[in-house]
């Protein structure tokens, strides 16, 4: 057989075994992306970038906590690809039948910070500083029960033995720039957030950093649902790109 003939049967064997390069070469296809609150930003400008290469107003860009987001594709809101703020959420919707767990892709990873207003003062170790807002006023984070930073966060304070001297301060919201926007207007003396949404507001400032060890790795994870389109597939391969890790970093996330 001539090089030709072989190069070509080689082509056809590599579509029919992997459906996404057959369907690379169908126009592409809108689709819907539901994403944790804390990725607001950053994903706005990956899905511009992505733009850039396809047709404009083609990614449909859906934000809110990551459990209000995992209750609504149980319920069967019309999704194409799951951006979670942790894998629990991930594994939830996996044991329901909905989504495939295993093909998660990590894209992303945080921190966890306490801020309070610019004129707040404190001081000594991170706990010290803790306990002295609590004292004297209340401290919002995302709802442990729902939440993903609420997560990390009960799971940081028991680490460092304050849970459940905290507790009667803890203001519960339903995602973590709920919690961020509570500090702004004064409603709350502190907070606890991703460095990220942080780093947002210049006007507060970030009294402590807490030590990764204090809690799980923070980290988001993309996964496609059954039916997405192959664009979905491509736009999940295009937030691992030298780019889009460009502009992770430069809103202040960190690439795996």
């Amino acid at each position: 057989m001539h090089n030709s003939g072989k190069a070509f049967l080689v082509a056809v064997f590599a579509c029919l075994l992997s459906p996404h390069i057959a369907n690379a070469l169908e126009p592409p296809v809108p689709f819907t992306v539901f994403a944790a609150s804390s990725l607001t930003d950053v994903l706005e400008e990956a899905i511009a970038a992505y733009h850039e290469e396809y047709t404009p107003g083609l990614v449909t860009l859906s934000v809110a906590g990551t459990g209000t987001l995992a209750r609504q594709i149980e319920a069967g809101a019309p999704v194409d690809v799951f951006i979670s703020a942790d894998r629990e959420w991930i594994d939830y919707l996996s044991d329901k039948g909905l989504i495939e767990g295993r093909t998660a892709t990590h894209v992303a990873s945080n921190r966890l910070v306490l801020i309070t207003r610019s004129d707040t003062r404190l001081s000594g170790t991170l706990d010290e500083r803790l306990l002295q807002l609590s004292e004297s006023g209340r401290i919002a984070m995302g709802d442990p029960e729902a939440v993903p930073a609420g997560r990390y966060a009960r799971t940081a304070l028991q680490s460092l033995q304050i849970w459940t001297k905290l507790q009667g301060a803890i203001v519960p919201t339903h995602n973590v720039r709920m919690a961020l926007a509570l500090v702004l207007r004064g409603e709350v003396d502190g907070a606890i957030v991703y460095a990220t949404d942080a780093a947002l507001t210049p006007e507060l400032t970030v009294q402590a950093v807490f030590l990764q060890g204090l809690h799980s790795p923070i980290r988001y994870w993309a996964v496609a649902l059954g039916g997405a389109p192959w664009t979905a597939f491509d736009f999940i391969s295009s937030l691992r790109s030298a780019k889009a890790a460009e502009i992770w970093e430069t809103n202040g996330f960190l690439t795996p």
